[in-house]
């Protein structure tokens, strides 16, 4: 069988509408060639773009979780070459767009997921989720070309499927340390007027346990663990000083009556050996002005009592009484 014609340099290597190929002269058989693909009806796609695999392929990929993420980010930038002006991505596609950290299931849901400001509008095409959401697309923001309901609109959708420890650490990123995409104050504006929507209940719920100044989801399940255990509540990235006032880092979550200090060890400091003696240095620092350092490391992170139990004990030598 002979190759297939070489595509016209606009179609090269990217995502087309069949109109579009028509447009410049390719025709239907060729569009039905083997080294183009459809992930949604009357687009074309090259066969090597992640839009066309499925989740199988991605299970069976070395790096799964950034398998995921991009085949449903692929999948998204080719959908919007027919995705109605009153539309924006929304949930858990708005939320990849904008980095947003997701729970496992919802990584594995490859779909994509639009909010419509009309019944009307809502597409019937396998492989996308419809929602009449008018007021999401009320703050709807371009991001690299793509229109995308808000991070903050984003949160508030997702309340329908996320737990309301889920949804504290999302929000806990949304306003978190460096770079946040909000303030408190923009969630609980978004709360009040997200009343009488589905989850609007957990949301409420969740808003008052969100703490500015995170580093990471994982601090955020931590601090959510040591509460819900019946210890007091820890401060977020708090300043330390050694005994002679001068500054030595943030804490992750941090007990200064006590001088216990819990640390999350996430993958940074297995992967940069810079950042790793820069910890140590500071952490020894901080033990010889009288504080006791917990490490909570990656593998204890799906099973936190044994670490609550340690900051326990920690607090309680220290003079804590329940």
């Amino acid at each position: 069988m002979r190759r297939p014609r070489a595509l016209p340099p606009e179609l090269f290597r990217t995502h087309f509408t069949r109109e579009r190929g028509r447009a410049h002269g390719v025709g239907d058989a060729r569009m039905r060639r083997s080294d183009l693909g459809s992930p949604f009806r009357g687009i074309r796609s090259p066969i090597s773009s992640p839009a066309l695999l499925s989740l199988s392929d991605a299970e069976a990929a070395d790096d799964y979780w950034g398998e995921l993420r991009e085949i449903a980010l692929a999948r998204a930038e080719a959908f919007r070459l027919i995705m109605s002006d009153r539309a924006a991505l929304s949930h858990g596609t708005a939320a990849r767009w904008h980095g947003m950290p997701l729970p496992a299931r919802l990584e594995k849901d490859l779909r994509v997921h639009i909010s419509t400001s009309t019944r009307q509008a809502r597409p019937r095409r396998a492989g996308v989720v419809a929602h009449f959401a008018p007021r999401d697309l009320v703050t709807a923001v371009e991001r690299d070309g793509l229109r995308v309901t808000s991070p903050v609109q984003t949160w508030c959708a997702l309340a329908s499927v996320l737990t309301v420890d889920e949804l504290v650490a999302l929000g806990d990123h949304l306003v978190r340390r460096r770079s946040p995409d909000a303030t408190l104050e923009q969630l609980r504006t978004a709360v009040r007027r997200s009343a009488g929507r589905h989850g609007s209940p957990r949301l409420r719920e969740a808003v008052e346990l969100i703490r500015p100044r995170t580093d990471s989801v994982r601090e955020s399940s931590v601090r959510l663990a040591l509460v819900a255990a019946g210890l007091p509540e820890p401060e977020v990235n708090a300043p330390l000083h050694d005994r002679y006032g001068m500054f030595i880092r943030h804490g992750d979550l941090a007990y200064p009556r006590y001088r216990v200090l819990v640390e999350y060890d996430g993958e940074q400091h297995r992967l940069d050996d810079l950042q790793y003696l820069r910890d140590k240095e500071q952490l020894e620092r901080l033990e010889a002005a009288g504080w006791r350092v917990i490490h909570v490391l990656r593998h204890h992170a799906d099973d936190l009592h044994e670490a609550v139990a340690r900051v326990r004990q920690a607090l309680m030598d220290a003079g804590w009484h329940p």
